[in-house]
């Protein structure tokens, strides 16, 4: 794995920094869970940690038996449009441009800051982990910082 230094940061999909909230080691496959693992343990012991914010299969996604050379296929052929549609809305909502590197815990701030756990019903639509409530419950422990040091 990428060392997350400032000339070689993690690279995460934009609707990935949300599910990195609700991560309970659970996931689609063994490697998958272990990946995904290594890499929350990082980010939730390191939060000055570079990540690059993208609109495509990730450093996670590289684990998933899901992933094909077009992308996701999680529910099937095409689906990996409808994934790009959520990283960019997260992105959006988060004040991130493609492809921009932000520490960790910048990241934490600006989800905190600007995205509720009510928001999830239409960020994350179909996705199968929503109903279980994980990332809700994540985004909402997240500290709120006072108003004079939220992100903008």
């Amino acid at each position: 794995m990428p060392t997350g230094h400032p000339d070689n940061p993690l690279i995460l999909r934009g609707h990935t920094l949300l599910c990195l909230q609700g991560f309970r080691g659970e996931g689609y496959s063994p490697a998958f869970v272990e990946n995904m693992g290594e890499i929350h343990r990082r980010l939730s012991t390191e939060p000055t940690t570079p990540v690059r914010i993208i609109a495509q299969p990730d450093l996670i996604c590289r684990a998933c038996p899901h992933l094909q050379s077009d992308g996701c296929h999680l529910k099937g052929p095409g689906f990996e449009e409808p994934m790009r549609r959520q990283d960019r809305e997260v992105m959006a909502r988060l004040g991130i441009a493609e492809g921009e590197i932000l520490a960790w815990g910048e990241i934490l701030r600006r989800i905190a800051a600007r995205i509720e756990g009510r928001d999830l019903d239409a960020i994350c639509g179909a996705c199968p982990w929503r109903p279980l409530g994980y990332c809700r419950e994540g985004i909402e422990a997240l500290p709120v910082l006072p108003r004079s040091t939220r992100a903008s």
